[in-house]
């Protein structure tokens, strides 16, 4: 699959086309750099900065069990060069975001034979996504998983346009630092996976070198510490009213947990408090361990061991009504902000005082964060000083107005009977609570692009389908695990513009062609019958 490019007229095109973005997403941080000069703790941040609390204070490396390993190493940067890490952090992050764009730009480039009429819009919606800016104002790892995202969909396509050894070094780097984000992010290796059969095929001993690459970053991954131990606790909890009246792998657990079963089947179509769910289920599962197997205190690993257990049961016995799971609960959180949050009094007061309370070790970590020590009070103080809701409120405007145009076209709405809940919910629909909203028009279109790229014939076609199969079947598993919210959808949100505005101009390219094909005319009518 060897495909000469040349780079240096390509990049000068790529940053010609992106600069209207980058003009607009360097305004956007710009603005919110000087509305909110630090970066907003969420109740999430603690985790993260678990990693530099125990580097700084016992010189141990670890990392919390509900994260991966390389945004929490991100946060520890600033504690090192003694920068306020709450200015270091989401100026890093800005800076990142206006890469992204010529990444995106560079894709978008090197993956279209319309890529002019492609690059330009999809670019500009790239930069100007205000929840991806919430997210890099923000100390947690979607900003950095989005940025590897374009990073590793584009180091792939450049490794399989005219593949070579540092190329291929490149690529498995990246992939080894996108599993390092977030938990799912270990499923974008199955992108190298697909890509080095196609890359190598019928080159026996470069495939195997290429494999050889991937099984490494796979270890490696794992041995980096993180990955979110939880996963089989939400999962379980997504499939839990599809747990059946008795239990194989564990009979006498049964008693234990019907009675819960049937009062979630009655709550409606999926229980959305699912971190409540699953701690809920965990004590059951602890408590039958306490009664019947003489377990003293909760055992993590073994309720982990059983969850799985049960999610092997629930798989096995009732195939048939899992695929449709992740489907219903991206329907029912199709209108949400991906972000999940304001950034008005209520977040930035009340609720960031309560998450700096979760950092360990507060007063020690608040020199790495701000430069000074600050106490529980001073934290309060510093706090309902600096983050000013009235300076911040026109990009809550800029959120609303987003979510009001991306909503505003979609397939008809459907009545409820049942109150809709979602995790962290914004919507913008009249009456969200008992209406789910049709799903919007721009993820139908986008999905017809993505489909449609696999019929375009490019040089490239095979590595886009690779590329789409991996993000879909990621997007599918992360929402399949995680609880009903928006935020699942954040980092696949970006190539779905792409792909929407791809639909659009494929059909027009499409039409123009038609229009334009000249028609055999046949001059030498036959003579009319007699």
């Amino acid at each position: 699959m060897k495909i000469r490019i040349s780079f240096s007229q390509e990049v000068r095109e790529v940053l010609l086309w992106c600069l209207p973005a980058l003009l607009v997403g360097l305004a956007l941080r710009v603005a919110m750099e000087i509305s909110l000069p630090y970066g907003y703790i969420a109740f999430d941040t603690a985790d993260f900065l678990l990693t530099p609390f125990k580097f700084l204070t016992k010189h141990h490396y670890v990392i919390h069990p509900k994260k991966a390993f390389l945004s929490p190493l991100f946060f520890t940067i600033p504690f090192l060069l003694h920068i306020p890490a709450l200015i270091f952090i989401p100026t890093a992050q800005h800076l990142m975001a206006l890469l992204e764009v010529v990444l995106a730009g560079a894709l978008i480039r090197l993956w279209f034979p319309f890529w002019r009429w492609i690059i330009l819009p999809a670019t500009l919606l790239i930069a100007a996504y205000p929840w991806q800016l919430w997210y890099e104002q923000t100390l947690m790892g979607e900003a950095n998983y989005v940025f590897f995202l374009f990073l590793v969909a584009l180091t792939g396509t450049w490794w399989a346009a005219r593949p070579n050894g540092w190329r291929l070094a490149a690529f498995a780097l990246t992939l080894f630092l996108i599993s390092g984000t977030r938990a799912e992010g270990k499923l974008i290796l199955l992108y190298g996976a697909a890509l080095v059969p196609l890359v190598y095929w019928r080159h026996w001993k470069m495939m195997a070198l290429g494999l050889a690459s991937l099984a490494g970053v796979v270890i490696a991954a794992n041995r980096s510490g993180g990955g979110g131990d939880h996963a089989y606790s939400l999962l379980y909890a997504t499939l839990f009213r599809l747990t059946p009246d008795e239990l194989r792998c564990e009979p006498g657990l049964t008693p234990y947990l019907i009675p819960l079963r049937d009062q979630v089947r009655q709550e409606g179509e999926y229980s959305t408090g699912l971190v409540a769910l699953a701690k809920e289920i965990n004590a059951r599962v602890a408590a039958y361990q306490h009664d019947k197997q003489g377990v003293a205190t909760f055992d993590r690993v073994k309720v982990a061991d059983m969850d799985r257990k049960l999610c092997i049961e629930v798989l096995t016995r009732d195939p048939l009504a899992i695929p449709i799971i992740p489907l219903i609960k991206f329907r029912l959180a199709s209108d949400a902000w991906p972000s999940g949050s304001r950034f008005d009094e209520t977040a930035l007061h009340p609720v960031q005082i309560k998450a700096v309370e979760r950092l360990s070790g507060t007063d020690a970590m608040s020199g790495g964060l701000i430069g000074r020590k600050l106490d529980k009070a001073g934290w309060a103080t510093f706090i309902n000083t600096e983050y000013d809701p009235a300076k911040i409120a026109w990009f809550d405007q800029y959120q609303d107005a987003w979510a009001r145009c991306l909503v505003a076209l979609r397939l008809p709405d459907r009545h409820l009977t049942y109150q809709r809940s979602v995790h962290d919910f914004i919507s913008t629909i009249p009456h969200p609570y008992w209406f789910e909203p049709g799903v919007p028009i721009y993820f139908l279109l986008a999905f017809a692009g993505m489909a449609a790229s696999f019929f375009i014939p490019t040089p490239l076609r095979r590595v886009q389908a690779a590329w789409i199969g991996t993000m879909l079947f990621t997007w599918y598993c992360a929402t399949m695990v995680g609880v009903t919210n928006a935020r699942f959808r954040f980092g696949y949100e970006p190539f779905c513009y792409i792909y929407a505005i791809a639909a659009i101009v494929f059909v027009i390219a499409g039409i123009r062609r038609l229009i334009s094909r000249p028609r055999a005319v046949d001059d030498k009518l036959p003579a009319p019958s007699t």
